[in-house]
């Protein structure tokens, strides 16, 4: 039996901060401010424009030492009044670090001061979220910013409200034309292991069933990898405000990652919006799942494209069963993401022995076919010898090299491979391109 550890030799878990800022860069025209030190901001940069291959908008209060001894109340304070006026921004994104968490900086109270202050920047709306280091990892900084736009931007609940925006899933049936103003909206909650191009793929599914998709947050139009003719300090891209506000009208909210459950829940409970939470979109049994659910959301036949992916997959699955039926294979993600793909792996006959998660948070809702555990990738090297391949972010190529086993990049950061943010991990076409991936890894 192998001796409990009590430390991350090899962390694979990112901050919860990195999470709340690739949350915030999902919303169109909003600037991104982490009340922290100026090298944590620096540090959520690189990753994220390693893994992009994008500049990353994001400012700092930049704390310095005495503020670690005193506080930056007023540091914030000024931080965000002066990049109002600086950039003029539609919307602005706070998050916390653990520096200001740990010492008690109280940022409602800051932010109702400078309104106090400056009553002419109430219009103008300010998104706080509490992400120190210590929650989890990156997934729970993203889940939290999203209930804080939810939270924030939408209008409080009220009986007016909730009987205006009548729910009842039979008046989706006969809209199928996604570019009518009439088209039936749908709310997505994607998780932050989804992908710009996997965000696109859910986007054309939807449309394909007649509805019109708004997501929250959409990186499929900021981080998608467009060209943009110099870097600006708001993010370019992203849902709108206009569209947030559209939300409590939706017929149904589809939340993605078992993370996201509590986003959907949120418009379910405030606003009277179906709710369905799908844990995977990876696999043959979670798009099924998806496709009849809209099916019998929109009481339309599955779209003949969709049934013509459908059969590609089946395909697939034929040509190959026999190759991976058996095969050992070792994972360490973000925990949605390691449900995704380690559901999607034993479906194809492929074995888990070992699935290390980045934080506990949901790992109570695997499949008990499935050992999962909280680890960093030191352990990742201590328990994958047996294995034949081994599945992890770029940071995995260290335990991957050490064991002589091939490496499949998957999470973030992915930065020593091209092309990452374009893959699609989802569907019927992303869960092909995975199984392909496997094989082909395999192969090496």
């Amino acid at each position: 039996m192998r001796e409990e550890r009590h430390y991350q030799g090899n962390p694979q878990k990112n901050s919860p901060a990195l999470g709340a800022t690739l949350a915030f860069l999902g919303i169109n025209g909003l600037l991104a401010l982490l009340h922290g030190s100026q090298g944590c901001s620096t540090f959520i940069r690189l990753q994220l424009s390693r893994h992009y291959k994008e500049p990353i908008p994001l400012n700092s209060t930049a704390l310095q030492e005495d503020s670690a001894i005193f506080g930056g109340w007023d540091q914030l304070k000024k931080g965000i009044g002066k990049v109002m006026d600086k950039y003029q921004p539609q919307i602005v994104g706070v998050m916390s670090s653990g520096l200001t968490e740990t010492f008690g900086d109280d940022m409602t109270s800051a932010l109702a001061s400078l309104h106090e202050e400056r009553p002419e920047l109430r219009p103008h709306p300010v998104v706080l979220v509490s992400a120190p280091d210590y929650i989890g990892s990156m997934q729970e900084g993203y889940q939290r910013t999203v209930l804080a736009l939810l939270s924030t931007l939408l209008p409080a609940p009220t009986s007016d409200l909730n009987s205006t925006f009548a729910h009842d899933k039979s008046a989706v049936t006969g809209m199928k034309d996604a570019a009518d103003p009439a088209t039936p909206i749908i709310a997505l909650f994607p998780g932050c292991h989804l992908s710009p191009s996997d965000i696109d793929e859910l986007k054309d599914i939807m449309t394909l069933f007649g509805l019109h998709p708004v997501v929250l947050p959409d990186l499929s139009t900021s981080l998608d990898g467009h060209l943009e003719l110099e870097p600006a300090p708001v993010v370019q891209g992203g849902t709108t405000l206009e569209e947030i506000s559209l939300l409590p009208q939706a017929v149904a909210a589809f939340s993605f990652g078992l993370s996201m459950h509590k986003a959907g829940q949120y418009l379910e409970e405030n606003y009277h919006v179906p709710h369905y939470n799908f844990p995977s979109l990876t696999g043959l049994s979670a798009t099924d799942a998806l496709i009849m659910t809209l099916a019998g959301l929109t009481k339309q036949p599955v779209p003949a494209k969709l049934s013509h992916q459908r059969s590609q997959l089946l395909d697939t699955l034929a040509d190959y069963h026999d190759q991976l039926g058996g095969k050992q294979i070792a994972l360490a993600l973000e925990t949605d993401l390691l449900y995704s793909l380690a559901t999607a792996l034993i479906e194809v006959g492929a074995e888990v022995p070992v699935a290390l998660a980045a934080s506990p948070n949901e790992i109570k809702n695997f499949p008990t076919g499935i050992p999962v555990q909280v680890g960093d990738l030191e352990e990742l090297e201590e328990l994958a010898g047996a294995t034949q391949l081994i599945i992890a972010n770029s940071n995995g190529r260290q335990a991957a090299a050490a064991l002589n086993r091939p490496h499949l990049r998957a999470g973030l950061p992915v930065f020593d491979r091209a092309g990452y943010p374009q893959k699609i991990w989802i569907g019927y076409r992303g869960t092909q391109n995975f199984i392909f991936d496997v094989l082909n890894t395999l192969a090496v």
